[in-house]
């Protein structure tokens, strides 16, 4: 199994079906993706989707519309709910505050627009030699969930940056993953660095752009890194 980040909340995943999760990628993924996962609809988890030409897009109804508006072929559209699994891949509930009005006041008085609709959110557990789960932007955690690799969320927001850091950190520590890959860390105004999260949890952090390959009899301290192609 093989793992990378491709920017913003993008993640790739090559293993028994070929995968890219919320496809507003800075660097594109290699060719021949078989599924695209859309966690919810704001513009830095969806906005390349119709860039991508091949590939089963998995999402809500409502994501998967917007999806359609943007130019993916209804043929290749697969509207799913929480419960639901197609291939290795399961659905369960998103828990990105993407439609609350918290998130939309804060939204408004920092960028002066409403936010961009984001549809129901999902997150989705992919099921290979490891588990990895991605959940979009959450910062709560869905405790009957054991993935052993975790994309999470890591980035600065403009009110209580410490509070926030804090609640992502007790995201990690909910879900006890054997890996944690970090995420959304290069959105412009919202950078982080990354490697603070080696200093803060007790778990390898899959750090850079290449592929990690990942396998489930391998030492979480062994992990490798190879260079993507």
């Amino acid at each position: 199994m093989e793992v990378r980040y491709r920017g913003h909340s993008c993640v790739e995943v090559r293993g028994e079906h070929h995968l890219l999760i919320d496809p507003d990628f800075t660097e594109p993924p290699a060719p021949g993706v078989e599924f695209i996962c859309i966690t919810h609809a704001h513009r830095d988890h969806i906005a390349k989707v119709a860039s991508v030409d091949t590939g089963t897009v998995l999402a809500s109804p409502d994501v998967c519309e917007i999806a359609e508006r943007l130019g993916v072929p209804r043929r290749r559209l697969r509207p799913v709910k929480p419960g639901e699994q197609v291939a290795n891949i399961r659905v369960f509930p998103g828990n990105s505050a993407t439609n609350g009005a918290l998130y939309t006041a804060l939204y408004v008085l920092f960028k002066q627009r409403l936010p961009d609709a984001s549809g129901t959110p999902l997150a989705f557990m992919v099921e290979d030699e490891l588990t990895l789960l991605h959940d979009g932007d959450a910062h709560e955690a869905n405790e009957q969930l054991r993935p052993d690799i975790l994309c999470l969320t890591w980035r600065t927001v403009p009110v209580r940056p410490a509070l926030y850091r804090e609640r992502i950190l007790a995201v990690a520590a909910a879900y006890r993953p054997r890996y944690v890959l970090p995420i959304h860390y290069d959105l412009p105004k919202a950078e982080a660095d990354p490697c603070e999260l080696e200093r803060e949890l007790a778990v390898p952090v899959l750090l850079g752009r290449d592929w990690h390959t990942v396998d489930a009899d391998q030492d979480s301290d062994q992990t490798t890194a190879r260079n993507g192609h």
